[in-house]
């Protein structure tokens, strides 16, 4: 469903094992239905009639291919009786304000929070949550939307300014949620589940730097071993993933480790995103979240004997989402050939054109390029991410003519 992300290699991890694959589209997404790769090419208008054709196709299973597709794969899935996750918690899987509530009732410690559609909600919302507060939208993704309000006013004005919009998913915000702000390291968390069973695949912590009070994701590096604060974050994820009723498919998952223990951001019931490269991820981990929610899907046994494993990656992933800090038309990338001297680099996916015009945002969509590093020791990936980041900030990585 939506295979607008990291869902085209996921397309293409299936296509690797000699399936067919019909990609399914809704209509805000239409015009992406020629970049999936090969396959059948539907464009969702309604769920009766999707579901029609999908059964004449006999599809066996149906799964989100970007965070758009949440919804309409399970709606799809229970449509046509299809293996799929709880049906009780399906809105809670996509809807924030009810994920949070949903783990908070399942006895998580979870972030204070409430949800407003009115300026009058939003000031007893501050009075509940406290400032700093997180203000965003209930459902989106790639930090569309998200704010980090330290003053009563700058709460009201991003309140404003997203209430009532269109979001990165193309769902109007008809509420905006405002969430506590938790100080402490975000990490990832990237899992693959079936049978009620999570395998770890990925755990990495993110560099998140603010800007302007957007929180910007710079990069992520993956965690070698698990300490004892790692293993608790790693069973309280797994918790949060058995309180929303996901006992298959891939799921990642953003949570802040607090000095009063983790703390979930949200939950994601997907492969990891933005459109992420398979490659390094079989040199860093041994496989790739596509491949391995591939083999759970169809080769059953295999995943069953991978989740008696336990969490031993053989090399450290950098991954970086290059930031142009610029807007304009793109002259060229001076400092490319520096960053691919870095010890430790992998590879760099989707740089935009020379001669495209490029925007200056906080998204973490990959949309300027995503730069990994893989080495088996974790401080060469850490100064060579260092060397880039300082790269980026002076402005020696690209070349932008301000338009």
């Amino acid at each position: 469903m939506n295979p607008v992300s990291s869902g085209v290699f996921l397309s293409a991890a299936l296509r690797e094992r000699g399936e067919e694959c019909a990609l399914v589209y809704d209509g805000h997404f239409a015009a992406e239905a020629g970049s999936g790769g090969p396959g059948r090419r539907v464009v969702h208008r309604d769920v009766h009639s999707t579901a029609r054709l999908l059964r004449d196709l006999r599809v066996r299973h149906v799964v989100p291919g970007s965070e758009a597709g949440v919804d309409l794969a399970h709606r799809l899935a229970e449509h046509l009786d299809l293996p799929r996750n709880d049906d009780a918690t399906a809105s809670a899987r996509r809807d924030k304000a009810q994920m949070v509530k949903a783990l908070g009732d399942a006895g998580l410690q979870v972030p204070r929070q409430a949800l407003v559609t009115t300026r009058e909600d939003l000031a007893r919302a501050l009075d509940h949550v406290g400032l700093p507060a997180v203000v965003k939208p209930p459902a989106s993704s790639g930090s569309d939307g998200c704010r980090i309000c330290r003053t009563e006013r700058e709460a009201v004005e991003h309140f404003t300014a997203v209430h009532g919009r269109s979001n990165l998913i193309g769902k109007v915000n008809e509420a905006v949620l405002v969430q506590e702000y938790l100080p402490g390291t975000q990490y990832v968390v990237a899992t693959v589940s079936m049978d009620g069973q999570h395998h770890l695949h990925e755990l990495s912590r993110s560099r998140i730097d603010e800007r302007g009070g957007t929180p910007t994701r710079r990069h992520t590096i993956s965690c070698h071993r698990l300490g004892s604060e790692e293993r608790r974050l790693v069973a309280y994820v797994c918790a949060c993933l058995d309180a929303l009723g996901i006992r298959r498919g891939a799921a990642n998952t953003d949570v802040r480790l607090t000095e009063a223990g983790p703390r979930i951001i949200e939950v994601n019931a997907r492969i990891l995103g933005p459109t992420l490269h398979p490659d390094p991820y079989f040199i860093a981990f041994g496989s790739s979240q596509q491949h391995l929610l591939v083999e759970s899907l169809l080769a059953p046994a295999d995943f069953r004997r991978r989740l008696r494993l336990g969490y031993a990656p053989p090399n450290v992933m950098g991954k970086a989402f290059l930031r142009s800090f610029g807007s304009g038309v793109l002259r060229g990338i001076p400092g490319l050939e520096a960053v691919r001297r870095l010890p430790g680099f992998h590879s760099v996916t989707s740089l935009p054109e020379v001669g495209s015009t490029v925007e200056d945002h906080a998204l973490t969509t990959g949309t300027t390029g995503i730069v990994y590093f893989v080495h088996e020791d974790e401080p060469v990936v850490e100064k060579s991410l260092a060397v880039l980041v300082g790269m980026e900030d002076a402005g020696t990585l690209f070349d932008i003519a301000a338009v």
